[in-house]
């Protein structure tokens, strides 16, 4: 096997090792509203470990509108789709600055819980491993044909914007 080889094959067994923590809140049944949140880091987390997209796919703001609705409400599927659009045209940042799943450009990520705490509301919650620093983002889910798909992403920063927000801006 080749050095490079080798390190893909490392990364990526580092990555799904990594990516574990959103397994555990799999468990829950499928009407559970966490698990269209914890499906989501199980399938995307790969990006706070790795930047190869060549090893594992393009990150989730990044993807097509199939893929997107299988965890995002319509509406806000179009505003990722619309935004990455945008990207693309002006080869370079639109309204998005940040990844998603973890309210960061550069995420580090530890300690990863994925957890309903009321009726349409799941938070995740993890530390950065580097300045043990807790990060909680709180994802609003509502039913969409009978189907838990997450509406909108408060960021818990002072300002608690909200994706929706972040992405409806208008572009100059």
């Amino acid at each position: 096997m080749s050095s490079i080889a080798a390190k893909r094959v490392s990364l990526f067994v580092s990555a799904a090792l990594a990516i574990g923590w959103a397994g555990t809140a799999l468990a829950a049944t499928a009407d559970n509203e966490a698990v269209v949140v914890a499906k989501l880091y199980k399938d995307f987390a790969w990006q706070a470990v790795a930047s190869q997209a060549d090893l594992f796919g393009d990150d989730l703001s990044h993807q097509n509108k199939a893929t997107l609705e299988k965890y995002f409400a319509p509406a806000l599927a179009d505003l990722l789709v619309k935004d990455a659009a945008c990207q693309v045209k002006f080869q370079g940042v639109c309204n998005l600055d940040f990844d998603l799943l973890f309210d960061s450009q550069d995420p580090r990520v530890t300690d990863l819980d994925v957890k309903t705490t009321s009726p349409g509301r799941v938070c995740v919650v993890y530390k950065d491993p580097v300045d043990d620093k807790t990060t909680r983002i709180d994802f609003d889910v509502a039913r969409v044909s009978g189907i838990w798909k997450i509406t909108d992403v408060v960021y818990r920063r002072p300002d608690k914007v909200s994706l929706k927000h972040v992405l409806s801006q208008k572009i100059p």
